[in-house]
Formats: structure tokens, C-alpha cells, sequence
């Protein structure tokens, strides 16, 4: 079993990643990713303000963890889809996304069989390994179990980008009432998903479905189907595309991780700053009324606020988020369903951050932002249709204030 291991924070190691030059740091675990960012890259990775001594030290604890490269004697595979969480997560830094998408793109699957939708994990017809493609394995003298590949009856098969993590705390502290009033308001669904900590079916707020509840399932939900390690959350082992794990494959007992990984990476992500607003100009306030006048801020809500909290730094704070965390069907469907969330319907994507990433949608697909708004129909269609309609200064002012964001 994994166990919190004894954390030694030198003052090199404090130096470096308060000043975001994480080249140390990068070293355990570049070679699965391409370059991250250079010494004068911007830095996002910090904690919120506020926060005790204590949490800033969860905070950084949690940060080196979510860097640790994890190995085969920690549980790693035997199949998998990465070898640390910042492997994803990693642009402009720790924590954001990932525009290498050979490396942080994943791949969902399933088929609608007797009029139900099927995730092909043994739930309603053959087990294929289940709705996630787990695309590496681990090789070991002995064991040699195969990478997962799309199975035959799949018949939807969805990417799905790494989405950046900053502000992730404060997304959490909202209260649910604030989220599902934004329905009445704008037609949106809230997803409804099981969440394995507590036993109880919850309001989703993370992924892009909302397919998530909380940040600690979060963590361990990617520790199992990312990086193949067992948890108390999710304490049982996939199945290579569905068949049973070869002999000498798994040698560490059940749960690999105590929950004191999971218990980190919730930590670092909580306490993770929100990315900063670039400069408002005279066309970035222009940009934003024009946001507003087409429609886009009907399902991107601009600011939704937290409610009392213990932690101090997340109590009755503004969260300029951009998303009303509900679903909506906005023509670009892939067929995976999740919680509530039927095939047509996606998350509406929190928009902070935007100017710091190259790919946009769920798939990544669009590399400006305005392929992305050009992607949109559905109960985006009319939004897109006036921006279509704008006059060239108005066109160029949302962008403009879609960059600042």
C-alpha cells in the first residue's frame, strides 16, 4: 500500500515553485510530456490568497505529489493513461491543461444496445474495460498485458481534452441552489451523478459533463482510471479491455494508495488560485457588452459567489467563472452518456483562463476561439448567429475580450 510518504520542503524546493521556475520539479516526469514552459513562461500555479500557514502547506504538499512520477511498486497500471497528474495538466503551468493532445487527450467510448446507452463495462452488456480507454500499459519481465484499443462494438467514440484545474476550489464552494437557479433562467440541466465518498447521488460541477461531484472524487476517480492506481474511493482494479489481469501484473494490494495521495491531490487542487484577468481595455469593455448582448452570457455566467465555508479563503467569495455549470446541447454531442448527461449535452465551459490555452471545445479540436464559437449550434444557435452579424470593431472587441479573460 502507498502511504503518505515523509515530505522534506527545502528551501530550493519552496524558492522554485514560488517563483514558477519548475524545472526541478518537470525533470521526474518530462519525458512523458513535451516541454512544459521556460524559465519566463507565466506562472499560474499558486494557492488563493488567504489561505493559513496549515493550507499552504497542504497546498504545496499536494502540488508535489500531483508531480510525482508513480511507479509500478506504487501500483501504477497495469494499464493506464499517465504517470503523474501534471503529465495533463501542465500549460502554461502546473495545474492548466495540456496542448499536446497525443499526451493529455483521452478517448471515451460506448453504444446505445436495447435502447439504453452502454458504457461496455459488464453494466449492461460485455465488459470492453469500461467507458475510459486506458492507452499505455505497463511491461514487466512476465507480464506484458496490451495496451486498450477501441473494441468492436463501440460505436461512439469521444475525445476528451484535459481540463485546467485553476480556481477549481472555488467552483466548489459555490452552493448548489446558485447553480440550479440558473436553469429557470437559461433552460440548462443540472447533471445529477453518484458520488462513491458519501454513497449519495449529488450535484456534478467537474468534467465536461459535469460528470463529477466533488474534488476529492476527482482526484480519485484519476488515480484509478488515469494512472491505474486503487483507492478507497475506487478500490477495485480496471480490467485490461475487459479481461482479467494477467498474472505477475499486479503485485501491490488493494487499495494501492491509502487515500492520503487522493487527500493531496484534493488539496492542491482546492487551493488553487483562479488565473488572473489580463488588462481591461476601452475594446475589452466593449467586447464584454457585446458578450452579453449576444447571448453568451446567458449559459456563460459571469460571476456566481461561494458560500460560507470553514476555509476562509473560499467563504462568500466572488467566482468570475464564466459558466453556469449546467448542461446544455449545443449541437456538438458525442453520444457518451454520464450521470444525467445524455449524448447531446455538455458542461458549459468555464471561460477564466481562456486567453492561457490553444485549444478550445471538449475534444480540442478548435485551435482559436472563434472556431470554437463557430462550433456552437443547438441552444447556442442564435448566439452564434449574431456573432456571425457583428460589425467588424464589434467582432473584434469580443474577441479582444474573450482574450482577456
Amino acid at each position: 500500500m502507498k502511504s503518505l510518504k515523509l515530505r522534506v520542503r527545502k528551501t530550493m524546493f519552496v524558492f522554485i515553485a514560488v517563483t514558477g521556475v519548475f524545472v526541478l520539479l518537470f525533470a521526474q516526469w518530462r519525458t512523458n510530456s513535451q516541454a512544459l514552459m521556460s524559465a519566463g513562461a507565466e506562472n499560474l500555479t499558486n494557492p488563493l490568497p488567504d489561505l493559513t500557514d496549515q493550507e499552504k502547506d497542504d497546498f504545496m504538499a499536494g502540488l508535489e505529489d500531483f508531480l510525482e512520477v508513480e511507479t509500478v511498486e506504487d501500483g501504477l497500471g497495469p494499464v493506464f493513461n499517465a504517470k503523474s497528474c501534471a503529465e495533463c495538466h501542465a500549460v502554461p503551468s502546473v495545474g492548466g491543461s495540456e496542448p499536446n493532445v497525443g499526451v493529455a487527450r483521452e478517448t471515451r467510448i460506448g453504444r446505445l444496445f436495447n435502447g439504453r446507452f452502454d458504457p461496455l463495462d459488464g453494466s449492461v452488456s460485455v465488459n470492453r474495460g469500461g467507458g475510459l480507454l486506458q492507452q499505455r500499459a505497463i511491461n514487466l519481465p512476465g507480464c506484458h498485458p496490451q495496451r486498450e484499443a477501441v473494441p468492436a462494438e463501440a460505436t461512439f467514440v469521444s475525445l476528451r481534452n484535459s481540463p485546467p484545474l485553476f480556481g477549481a476550489g472555488l467552483m466548489e464552494a459555490i452552493p448548489e441552489a446558485t447553480i440550479v437557479a440558473n436553469a429557470s433562467l437559461n433552460g440548462g440541466r443540472p447533471n445529477r451523478v453518484f458520488n462513491p465518498d458519501t454513497g449519495t447521488t449529488e450535484l456534478g460541477r467537474f468534467g465536461w459533463k459535469a460528470q463529477v461531484a466533488s474534488l476529492h472524487q476527482f482526484a480519485g476517480d484519476a488515480y484509478l482510471n488515469e494512472m491505474g492506481i486503487t483507492n478507497p474511493s475506487f478500490p477495485h482494479e480496471n480490467l485490461p479491455q475487459g479481461e482479467p489481469i494477467p498474472s505477475g501484473c499486479d503485485t501491490v494490494a488493494d487499495p494501492e494508495d491509502d487515500g492520503s495521495g487522493v487527500t493531496a491531490f484534493t488539496n492542491f487542487m482546492r487551493f488553487l488560485a483562479p488565473a488572473p484577468r489580463r488588462p481591461v481595455t476601452v475594446q475589452v469593455q466593449q467586447g464584454e457588452q457585446v458578450f452579453s448582448q449576444i447571448g453568451c452570457a446567458s449559459c456563460h455566467v459571469p460571476t456566481m459567489t461561494t458560500g460560507p465555508n470553514s476555509v476562509a479563503a473560499l467563504s462568500n467569495k466572488p467566482v468570475n467563472l464564466f459558466s453556469d455549470l449546467l448542461l446544455h446541447d449545443i449541437g456538438t454531442g458525442d453520444g457518451i452518456e454520464q450521470g444525467e448527461a445524455t449524448g447531446s449535452k455538455f458542461r458549459t465551459a468555464p471561460l477564466w483562463g481562456l486567453s492561457r490555452r490553444d485549444r478550445f471545445m471538449h475534444d480540442g479540436g478548435s485551435n482559436t476561439i472563434e472556431k470554437a464559437i463557430l462550433r456552437h449550434g443547438g441552444e447556442a444557435q442564435n448566439a452564434r448567429d449574431r456573432f456571425g452579424g457583428l460589425s467588424p470593431a464589434d467582432h473584434d472587441a469580443l474577441l479582444a475580450f474573450l482574450d482577456s479573460l
